[in-house]
C-alpha cells in the first residue's frame, strides 16, 4: 500500500508569511540558504573568474549586510 499527503496553498498562506515573518526566522532562512550558492567563496585569482563569480559574491555580500542589520534590529 502507498499513502501520499498532498498539501494545497492558497493565496491566505502566502500572505500569512509575507506579514507574519518574524525576524529570527528570515535571519534563519537567510544564514542556511543552500550551498550551492549561498555562502560564496572568492575565487581564487589567477584561475577561471568570471562575471558570475563577481555577482555571486555582491549577492552575499549583500546577503550578510542584511543578515547583520535584521540581527541589529533586535538589540
Amino acid at each position: 500500500m502507498k499513502e501520499y499527503t498532498v498539501v494545497e496553498y492558497e493565496q491566505s498562506d502566502f500572505d500569512a508569511v509575507k506579514n507574519n515573518m518574524t525576524k529570527e526566522e528570515a535571519i534563519q532562512i537567510l544564514e542556511h540558504l543552500p550551498r550551492g550558492w549561498f555562502r560564496y567563496n572568492l575565487p581564487k585569482w589567477g584561475g577561471n573568474v568570471n562575471g558570475a563569480d563577481y555577482d555571486n559574491y555582491r549577492t552575499c555580500c549583500a546577503l550578510e549586510i542584511a543578515i547583520e542589520a535584521l540581527k541589529e534590529g533586535d538589540k
